[in-house]
Parts: structure tokens; sequence; C-alpha cells
């Protein structure tokens, strides 16, 4: 608030106003005005207006004005503004508030915080980390390997299959091998790291893996090739007595594609391991395709021994086919009309004519007639 505001105001306004009303009344209504009506109206309109009114008042009006207003404007109003003005802007801010406000701000804070907020900041940081660790841990690393290998062998075979791999087990010959030899490493010693298929072994040699039946599933001297599926071979090195037919990949009737795994296998044989041979044309699809063993099965028999039991295959044909592949249509058949060997020991045509395969018709001999020449004829 500026501090030179005039503290006062101008000791010249005139502090009085005029002490005389108008004392004079008229007592009396004027004299010129008259005193009576007239008693009928004018005869005719005026012919002209007046020349010219009256050139002054009545002498006799009131005075309505008082006779004692200020003839002029006090001479006592102040004859310029107060010569106390502010000559400059303020030269500074109030040099408090006002006097009804507070005087000043509190002298100090609370003397404490509530009880549950910390009173103050740690004054410094902790002198030392904690001397050990949890006791969970170990406290450091061993400080070698162990001095002796085991004295016994484990008395029994575990239980179960391991949940983790196993652990290292120093060589029993003694030969010095790196410690990550048995993990499966992107780079190292091995030729190709193992294509990332195997484990690389002492002496740098790959071992691949095996997959779930125990076969490997990787070969070469880097595993980058793959193998196919394995069965007892059709033909190949001796095995024991009387036994030519080792365990050979694709059964030593295909090749194997190194790429894909699969086994191409040679005319006349079928399967992932082309462990079976095939049946004929398909059996001209008149017939399904079985393995010996299950077609002696149907037909009352045994064989299950040997060793192409579930290998080689054949044809169980349709009803009125026959033939290695079903070729062959039959022609009917049935009892001997002369009472000789009929249908019943396998003879087509009731044993009385010969069968035409192609077309299943019977050419009946003479005396003989019928579709399967079962009547015989009057005359020769």
């Amino acid at each position: 608030i500026p501090t030179m505001i005039p503290t006062e105001t101008p000791t010249n306004i005139p502090t009085q106003t005029p002490t005389c009303s108008p004392t004079y009344h008229p007592t009396m209504d004027p004299t010129m005005i008259p005193s009576f009506k007239p008693t009928q109206l004018p005869s005719s309109q005026p012919s002209s207006l007046p020349s010219q009114f009256p050139s002054s008042l009545p002498s006799s009006q009131p005075l309505l004005s008082p006779t004692c207003q200020p003839s002029s404007i006090p001479s006592s109003q102040p004859s310029s503004d107060p010569s106390v003005q502010p000559s400059s802007s303020p030269s500074g801010q109030p040099s408090n508030d006002p006097t009804n406000q507070p005087s000043s701000s509190p002298s100090s804070q609370p003397s404490h915080q509530p009880n549950f907020d910390p009173t103050s900041q740690p004054s410094q940081q902790p002198a030392s980390v904690p001397s050990r660790q949890p006791l969970l841990h170990p406290s450091s690393l061993p400080s070698s390997q162990p001095s002796s290998q085991p004295s016994t062998q484990p008395s029994l075979q575990p239980a179960s299959y391991p949940t983790s791999a196993p652990s290292y087990k120093a060589e029993q010959w003694g030969q010095i091998v790196s410690d990550k030899r048995r993990r499966r490493r992107v780079s190292g010693f091995c030729e190709h790291a193992c294509s990332g298929h195997g484990t690389c072994t002492k002496n740098n040699n790959c071992e691949c893996f095996k997959g779930l039946d125990g076969e490997s599933e990787w070969t070469g001297p880097d595993c980058s090739l793959r193998t196919c599926p394995f069965d007892f071979a059709w033909v190949g090195a001796v095995v024991a007595a009387n036994d030519l037919h080792p365990w050979a990949e694709c059964s030593n009737k295909g090749l194997c594609d190194r790429r894909t795994g699969y086994c191409n296998c040679f005319v006349g044989y079928d399967g992932i391991a082309c462990q079976r041979s095939t049946c004929p044309d398909n059996c001209n699809y008149r017939g399904a395709c079985f393995p010996e063993k299950m077609l002696a099965d149907k037909a009352g028999r045994d064989y299950s021994t040997p060793w192409d039991a579930m290998k080689s295959v054949g044809c169980l044909c349709d009803p009125g086919y026959r033939g290695p592949a079903c070729e062959l249509q039959e022609c009917p058949s049935g009892a001997d009309p002369l009472n000789g060997y009929g249908n019943e020991q396998g003879r087509d045509c009731s044993g009385r004519g010969v069968c035409n395969y192609e077309t299943g018709y019977c050419g009946c001999f003479t005396g003989f007639y019928g579709n399967k020449c079962q009547y015989q004829s009057l005359f020769v």
C-alpha cells in the first residue's frame, strides 16, 4: 500500500450552506387577474393573432425566487488540487500486513510428529555388510576335488528313472578329459560339435542321441545323418544256427534316405522298415491282405513259431474268387451226379466239367449239363 497518501482533506472546502431562505410570500392573488367570468361566448373568432406578446410579466406577481440567493459561487472553494499529492510512485511495499491480520507466522513447528511415524531419518548408512551368508547356502566353494574314488559299487539298480541328468563321474582308467564332455556343447573338439544331435565323448568321438526305443536317432561321425527304422532282416549275416536274420536297418530290403529318415523299399516289400512282403496286385481288390500267422489262424492252424510268421503275407479272397492275387473267378459246383468226387473234394463243376476262370462258367463233359454240370443226359 503506498506510504505517501495524503493524510488530510483540503481545508478550503466551504463548511456551510447559505443561512437565509426566501422570507416573502405573496399575501394575495395578483390584482390583474379578472374577478368574473364572461357571460357569453364571443360571436366570432378573432380575426388575427395578437401582434405582440406582453413585454413583461405583471409587476404584482409574487417573487418566487429567494432574494438572498448567493450571487456567485462561494469564494471559499479550493483554488487548486491539494498541494500534498504524492510526488512519485510508492517506494516500497507495505512494511506490514493490516493490523487486524496475524502479526506474524507461527514461530516454530509442532514439537513432535505422531507416534506411528519415525521421528527422523537415519543419520548415516550401515557401517558394514552382514558378516555371513544365510545358513542354507554354503559359505564357500570346495577348495579341491575328492581325493579318492568310491570303494564299492552300488548294491542294486535304481528303482525308477532319474529325475535329472546323472552327475559327473571320473573315468576309472584315469584319463584326463574335459569336465564338459558330457553335456551338449555348441562348440568343442568334436567335429561340427556333433551337429547338436549328440555329446562329445572321449577321444573326440560323438555319441549320438537315442530314441524312446533305444535306437540311435542320428548317425555319422558328426551325428548329422538320420537313421531309418530297424527290423529283422530278410537275409543277412549269420547270427546263430539256422539264423540269417540280424537286426538291420530297413530289414536289408530297402535304402535309407539319410535326409528324411524314411526307407525306400525294394519292389515286393512294404512297411516303415520294409519288414513285410506285399500281396500281389493288391489282391485285385477282391480280397484282404493278411500275414501268414493270421491266415493260418482263420483256417484253424497255428503258424507263430517261424521267423516269417508276421513278415510273409497273403490274400484272403472274397467268396467266388481264388488264386494268389484273387485273380480267378470260381465256377459253381455241387455233388457229383454219379456219386463220385464233387465239390466236397474241391472239384469245380461238380467234377463233371471244366471251369473257365475268366468268365466263371462251366464247360460240361459230354452227357452232363446244367450251370454246374449237376445233371446227366439220357442220350449219349
